[in-house]
């Protein structure tokens, strides 16, 4: 990692500890954040060990006549120039905070589906239009879900814990089988086994825990939980086997499901057809063989409309 990358996190840290820190200062620090794996890591490994200095000024002399002789802007500068001591003189017991994560990058195109299997028997199955990053280290497993879907079975291990990181939430296994599905605006989680620990990425807040049936649909704003049975929830992962199931869901719900699979789109041009229910199996990648059933077992209208269909009365 460049001395540049770690001299600029070390600068976020610092202001950050500010008062006049505000929402547009977290939004160019999130913008900074997301450029770079490597900008992620060193921010993370800085900001690690500037937490450990606050357990350290216990132990300074004398705080009162301290806090009397400097400025109050100065307070950050000073716990900074601590931690970066804490570094230097930990050596190699402390080397994993400024190193580098090896990280793969895996991505399938729509309608592809990819099974990554690591080394120590975890497997990451990859949906649709989805896109990972993957790091491993001695002390931790990393997954950075940039976009699309994700089924995990975890090999767990509590001396190297596996994360997944989808947003602005981290998801950590804790013994599992589940599934983050991200999309604009929030993401989805499910437990199919085991448990997971859902939390900001900044750790903010106080972690929620999710058991086997747990469905999470977070947003900026919420999170929504719910409860669902493991059958459903095993139906819903029908895309693993390259089938889309529905049990009596709008035709709108459906078509949006379609088009993730297809760059062949479908259109429902009017909202009486878009609330039509529908239930079925059907392959993910053969719209025709979908929209055949559309018009011969419900009546609708379909037509072509330049590469896409169009759905209607």
């Amino acid at each position: 990692m460049s001395a540049e990358i770690n001299t600029m996190a070390a600068t976020w840290i610092e202001r950050r500890d500010r008062d006049e820190w505000c929402a547009a200062d977290q939004a160019e620090l999130d913008t900074w954040l997301d450029q770079s794996p490597a900008h992620r890591a060193a921010f993370w490994r800085l900001e690690a060990a500037w937490k450990d200095t606050n357990r350290l000024t216990a132990f300074q002399p004398s705080p009162r006549r301290i806090s009397e002789t400097r400025a109050p802007a100065s307070r950050p500068i000073f716990k900074f120039a601590a931690a970066i001591v804490l570094l230097a003189v930990c050596g190699s017991a402390t080397a994993w905070y400024v190193t580098t994560p090896d990280w793969k990058t895996y991505s399938t195109t729509v309608g592809g589906r990819e099974i990554l299997t690591l080394g120590d028997g975890t497997k990451i199955e990859l949906n649709t239009d989805s896109s990972v990053r993957v790091a491993q280290t001695a002390h931790s497993r990393e997954v950075w879900l940039d976009k699309g879907e994700a089924y995990f079975d975890v090999t767990h291990d509590a001396t190297r814990p596996f994360t997944v990181v989808a947003g602005d939430r981290r998801i950590t296994d804790l013994g599992t089988k589940f599934v983050i599905r991200r999309e604009t605006g929030g993401l989805k989680v499910a437990v199919l086994d085991g448990r997971v620990q859902l939390e900001p990425n900044g750790g903010e807040t106080k972690p929620t825990i999710l058991t086997e049936g747990d469905v999470i649909v977070a947003t900026a704003t919420k999170l929504t939980r719910s409860r669902t049975l493991a059958k459903q929830l095993e139906t819903d992962l029908g895309w693993r086997n390259g089938v889309l199931v529905f049990n009596d869901r709008t035709l709108a719900d459906v078509v949006a499901e379609f088009n993730r699979y297809n760059t062949r789109k479908l259109i429902v041009t009017d909202e009486k057809t878009a609330q039509t229910r529908i239930a079925g199996t059907f392959r993910a990648d053969n719209i025709e063989a979908f929209v055949n059933t559309a018009h011969r077992v419900l009546g609708l209208k379909v037509e072509k409309r330049g590469n896409d269909i169009a759905i209607s009365h």
